[in-house]
């Protein structure tokens, strides 16, 4: 009874206290049952870590991240009503295709990347990626295609 109280209370405290776009971090527990075993199905390799609930124009998203077995970080995003959103996996450079690598540093041959991100559907097919480094002594985050032939910098 006790823990019904607190996902009350966490799930009340997180509509009233989340604008769109916010994120709040949450307890694994508080996450809906039937989200987290989506999240689970979906991606039955990850150990699932920490949650976010983020507040989107039609309603709020769980944000469940974890780790895969190789260590790589991945994060599953699943609307309040069950519709997978994304699934974000960390990507090495050898997991992305040749095209997209040669784009980004046509584009930008003075990025140093430190971080690789693809974004996946729920069929896990990838939608695009997000690079994230260093240019001239400043931090850049890009969204790139899946094909590599659209690279815009992110507006976080």
């Amino acid at each position: 009874m006790k823990s019904k109280y607190g996902l009350i209370i966490t799930f009340l405290f997180v509509a009233v206290h989340a604008t769109a776009g916010e994120e709040v971090r949450i307890d694994l527990h508080a996450v809906p049952g039937d989200i987290l075993e989506k999240a689970r199905k979906l991606m039955p390799e990850a150990t699932y870590k920490s949650a976010n609930t983020e507040a989107e124009a039609d309603g709020l998203v769980y944000e469940i991240q974890g780790l895969l077995a190789d260590g790589r970080k991945l994060e599953v995003d699943i609307s309040e009503s069950g519709k997978v959103e994304e699934i974000e996996v960390e990507f090495t450079h050898d997991l992305v295709p040749a095209a997209v690598l040669n784009a980004v540093e046509a584009a930008y041959p003075d990025l140093t990347v430190t971080f690789i991100e693809a974004s996946h559907s729920e069929s896990k097919k990838v939608i695009g990626y997000e690079f994230v480094g260093q240019q001239n002594g400043k931090q850049i985050d890009l969204d790139v295609s899946a094909d590599g032939r659209k690279i815009a910098v992110a507006d976080d």
